[in-house]
């Protein structure tokens, strides 16, 4: 009995772990699972990013923004700065929110790829919708 269930464990572990799509950045171009999905460009020393499909057409634009708020310590008030993503979809609603910054450009690669806002070179507008919905303007109403 311990025997099956610990192949059934392996099994299921196993699928799991292939359902996963491999990431890879070459360049900007980002390849999942060895094809190119899209591009994925950075200015040096920024973590603000530009998102374009393989034909060069603006996809989304995550742009940082720093800001400060102020902190209620046992001393007094602290100012704390902050930095986050604004981010413009190209999408018919021109969708707009906020979501965390990624030092790491496959990090932001990796999240674009899981919440499957770039699919088959374009937009998917239900995606980019519940994306939006989801990470709301969290950041700029903490000011």
């Amino acid at each position: 009995m311990k025997l099956f269930i610990f192949i059934l464990f392996l099994g299921i572990t196993g699928i799991s772990q292939a359902q996963k799509a491999k990431i890879k950045i070459d360049g900007d171009v980002v390849l999942v699972n060895g094809e190119p999905s899209f591009i994925l460009e950075s200015p040096v020393l920024s973590s603000s990013y530009n998102v374009y499909n393989m034909q060069n057409q603006l996809l989304a634009v995550f742009k940082e923004t720093s800001s400060f708020r102020q902190i209620k310590t046992s001393t007094g008030f602290q100012t704390q700065h902050f930095s986050y993503l604004a981010v413009t979809f190209s999408n018919e609603e021109q969708s707009r929110c906020e979501t965390g910054t990624f030092p790491v450009k496959k990090l932001m690669a990796m999240m674009i790829v899981k919440n499957g806002l770039v699919e088959n070179g374009e937009l998917n507008n239900d995606n980019v919708l519940r994306f939006c919905e989801e990470r709301g303007f969290y950041y700029s109403s903490r000011r």
